[in-house]
């Protein structure tokens, strides 16, 4: 059975929008086969998105723009976090298993509940501000309704969500490492900050490049933060807008399920070799 509906909702929804993105079609009128002309729709929005064209008029452009900012942003930052998290987690603290629950927390929470949430405290008289106040007085941006800073309430959000789930992957690596290292290091008069920095570190490669792929894989597809937070028009200035939600858009608002599709094929292409070649690049590094 899990077989069966692999085949159907995997491989077969994956040609099936390869094929599609050949035709023009409406989802009434028979399929009419225009060849690459899906495409050429995409490398003309790129075209004018480069010529400095408004968002409406390159919303491809802007989706691409934006998501690739959001993936510089949320990535490294995830990672990070997720890896200073599972330090503290692996610690023999008195109630490490309660934090280890509210790390965890986020990652099991639906994103719509936890953007809804996030979109009361990123009001401009909301708790986010407030707290900034005590550091910068005066400083009180409006995140959600200003495009300058849309982007970046998404990304925190991103952050905040994701960093526990590869928490536990990262702890798991750590558990595995071996105690003899960690002694012998401490004998050498080894502080805890260099041996993260000089074993734990190094050790965790492998698993690093697993989190950073699963984390671009999942940055560069993001839709349901955009879609809360900013609607299917990205907000102010399509400062929220993505590539997932330019390929709704195209499906089911402006009814080209061709382009979407061809658009999806991009997508799927940008993804496999943004990881590809960071994949590649890591086993140069080894050798």
């Amino acid at each position: 059975v899990a077989t069966g509906l692999n085949i159907v909702f995997g491989y077969f929804a994956a040609f099936f929008a390869f094929y599609l993105s050949f035709f023009k079609w409406d989802y009434i009128s028979p399929m009419e086969f225009v060849g690459l002309r899906n495409y050429q729709i995409i490398f003309n929005d790129l075209w004018k998105g480069i010529n400095g064209a408004y968002y409406f008029l390159a919303p491809f452009y802007t989706g691409l723009k934006n998501i690739l900012l959001y993936t510089a942003i949320v990535v490294p930052t995830q990672t990070i976090l997720a890896m200073i998290l599972a330090a503290f987690a692996n610690q023999k603290i008195r109630g490490v298993q309660f934090y280890k629950v509210s790390y965890f927390l986020p990652a099991v929470t639906s994103p719509v509940i936890i953007a809804l949430i996030f979109i009361w405290l990123f009001m401009k008289n909301g708790f986010i501000n407030y707290m900034i106040q005590t550091i910068v007085p005066g400083f009180a941006p409006d995140w959600i309704n200003d495009r300058n800073y849309l982007l970046y309430a998404i990304s925190m959000v991103a952050i905040w969500g994701t960093s526990g789930h590869f928490m536990v992957s990262f702890l798991a690596a750590m558990q595995s490492i071996s105690r003899d290292v960690y002694e012998a290091a401490m004998l050498d008069g080894a502080g805890p900050i260099r041996r993260f920095i000089y074993i734990t570190v190094p050790l965790l490669k492998p698993m690093i490049v697993y989190v950073v792929v699963l984390g671009m894989i999942g940055a560069l597809q993001m839709f349901d933060l955009a879609w809360v937070m900013a609607g299917s028009n990205g907000g102010p200035g399509g400062a929220g807008y993505t590539m997932a939600l330019d390929i709704y858009n195209e499906a089911f608002i402006n009814l080209r399920p061709g382009v979407a599709a061809a658009k999806s094929m991009f997508l799927f292409v940008l993804i496999f070799t943004s990881t590809y070649i960071f994949q590649k690049k890591y086993k140069v590094m080894r050798q």
